[in-house]
């Protein structure tokens, strides 16, 4: 009867896996971090010391490292990773000191520069107004109390302006129209934006959530209610979601049409269109 092999498990097998396998995941770690040199290293050091490694080392190439010469490569191994480390953050502190010295140095450049605010632009009506890749002409305004049709009317205690204006794209490519772009500030620096529902009482809305082709324009008008004593007032446009562009507009010739009429005016066009279609 043939007896089982007993194998012993003991403080140095235990040792090398332990050891063995945190310097592997030290080394793979020093490799996402570019840091190649170390990162070889500690898989070396894990090399001598996993036993599947020394196994595969005395069955393919007959040999086998002892203990001693083992404890020698690893303290070889651990003074190369140490002059290494020394030499990297010794790297680093210099460039992070020339940094610092660069931002002292530029800090005092521009205390000893003068700043000079740039002056504010304000644009007027019927002038050609670049935001980013649009190009804006407020053409026309007016002013009124109520406006729709017998569907649809809308009155206020305070006023209407209407706005309108023409939108070109000077850009190379497709551009995608949104609605705030817009609003109207006061002398007493309130801020209006734009009625969301104009479009169900006025004829003429620009048509905002559509592309733009290139070398197109788009025109129509856009509706904000203001108190009466609003005075002073600038029409604000603003770029895009990432665009920090903004302009202003003065909106000094604001003509009173008491109320807005275009929807009737168009309601009766069509039905007139479609009377001349039955003759």
């Amino acid at each position: 009867m043939s007896k089982k092999e007993v194998k012993k498990i003991t403080l140095g097998l235990v040792l090398s896996w332990v050891l063995g396998i945190l310097f592997l995941l030290a080394g793979l770690g020093a490799f996402m971090e570019l840091l190649f040199s170390e990162g070889i290293i500690l898989l070396i050091m894990s090399a001598i010391l996993l036993p599947p490694v020394n196994d595969m080392f005395r069955e393919k190439m007959n040999f086998e490292l002892s203990t001693g010469i083992k404890i020698v490569l690893l303290l070889i191994c651990f003074t190369i990773f140490g002059a290494i480390t020394n030499s990297n953050n010794f790297s680093t502190n210099t460039t992070t000191q020339t940094i610092v010295d660069n931002t002292e140095s530029t800090q005092v450049e521009n205390q000893n520069t003068e700043i000079k605010e740039p002056k504010e632009i304000i644009y007027s009506m019927n002038q050609s107004i670049p935001v980013d890749y649009l190009v804006y002409n407020v053409f026309r305004a007016e002013t009124f109390t109520e406006m729709g049709d017998s569907a649809f009317k809308k009155k206020t205690n305070g006023k209407f302006v209407k706005v309108y204006l023409a939108i070109l794209n000077n850009a190379k490519e497709t551009k995608y129209l949104f609605a705030p772009r817009f609003y109207i500030v006061d002398s007493k620096g309130r801020k209006y934006d734009r009625l969301s529902d104009d479009m169900l009482y006025i004829a003429d809305p620009i048509e905002f959530g559509q592309d733009l082709q290139p070398g197109l324009v788009t025109a129509g008008a856009i509706v904000f209610e203001l108190p009466k004593d609003a005075e002073d007032l600038k029409l604000i446009i603003t770029g895009d979601w990432i665009s920090l562009s903004q302009v202003k507009v003065a909106l000094n010739k604001i003509e009173d049409i008491e109320r807005d009429t275009t929807l009737i005016r168009k309601e009766k066009q069509t039905l007139n269109n479609m009377m001349n279609d039955l003759n």
